[in-house]
């Protein structure tokens, strides 16, 4: 069962600032519960043998940020499709963008024991073409304040049924690691970020979300806080989801990724974005204990 993990980027890009994180101006809630379309851009859909397996987030036009378990078992960049401008998991539209993986980074660390380290970059084989409905998040400075205006996304169950077809959406508080420890005793405050409401019938994670971003909003852009990895079996949403904290791979990240991730955004439409509304219906939470 495939898990959200939180990703929380820690990295500030200066050739990248002014374009990322704009969303559409008619980004809002369908029936508080679907995304509109290409509302969340920077989403991508990471595939294996034709099917979906895991969220992402296009962090530079040639870049993917997603969990290391999502590529665990097979270490082969050529197992694996990405597709960006992606709302609907099943056909085609224009906006939609394909690409094979060039380069595969999983960080060396990364247990199944503890998914700790859960995170993996992507190289694509080559550059996404930017506009307003696919381009890339922004990566917060090391030592960003989080806000509590976060979000995450992706195709994961919304109930004991199959994985949404429709890309999801829905607000999530962050957690304080105190109040996440009660739910999770091994969570780790330097390699993991807890959101959620901890009740039951609220928002979360769940199977298909993982690698997926949560974002959060800070004047009028939004930032790459984390990538889904990990909840309960069944996605009770009693319990919080587990996000990989990314400003703790900073340097791992620039490493990997160092200044060529494909040159600036091009310019984005004038018009100023319009944060969606808060979302009552509950989207993707996790799956079982360690994984989505």
């Amino acid at each position: 069962m495939i898990a959200l993990v939180l990703v929380t980027l820690g990295i500030f890009v200066p050739s990248l600032s002014e374009g990322c994180g704009m969303r559409p101006s008619l980004a809002r809630v369908i029936n508080g519960e679907d995304a509109a379309p290409n509302s969340w851009p920077w989403q991508i859909s990471l595939q294996s043998r034709g099917r979906h397996i895991c969220g992402g987030s296009l962090i530079r036009p040639n870049w993917i940020l997603t969990a290391a378990h999502c590529v665990y078992r097979n270490p082969n960049p050529s197992g694996y499709i990405v597709k960006v401008g992606v709302h609907m998991r099943t056909g085609m539209t224009d906006v939609q963008q394909r690409f094979r993986v060039k380069t595969l980074h999983k960080h060396k660390d990364f247990t199944m024991q503890n998914l700790k380290h859960d995170i993996a970059l992507l190289e694509l084989d080559r550059s996404a073409q930017l506009s307003d409905k696919v381009t890339t998040v922004c990566l917060p400075d090391q030592d960003a304040d989080l806000n509590s205006k976060c979000y995450i996304t992706g195709w994961g169950r919304t109930s004991a049924g199959p994985p949404a077809n429709t890309l999801q959406q829905a607000k999530l508080p962050l957690v304080s690691h105190s109040d996440c420890r009660k739910k999770w005793r091994t969570i780790d405050s330097s390699a993991h970020l807890c959101a959620g409401e901890g009740r039951s019938g609220a928002s979360g994670g769940c199977n298909g979300d993982s690698g997926g971003p949560l974002v959060c909003e800070k004047g009028g852009k939004w930032y790459l806080h984390g990538a889904v990895s990990f909840g309960m079996q069944y996605c009770p949403t009693t319990h919080y989801t587990v996000f990989t904290r990314i400003t703790s791979y900073i340097s791992w990240i620039q490493e990997k990724i160092g200044d060529e991730g494909g040159g600036p955004n091009p310019p984005l439409p004038t018009q100023s974005p319009r944060p969606s509304p808060p979302m009552t219906a509950r989207p993707p939470g996790p799956s079982q204990p360690g994984k989505y």
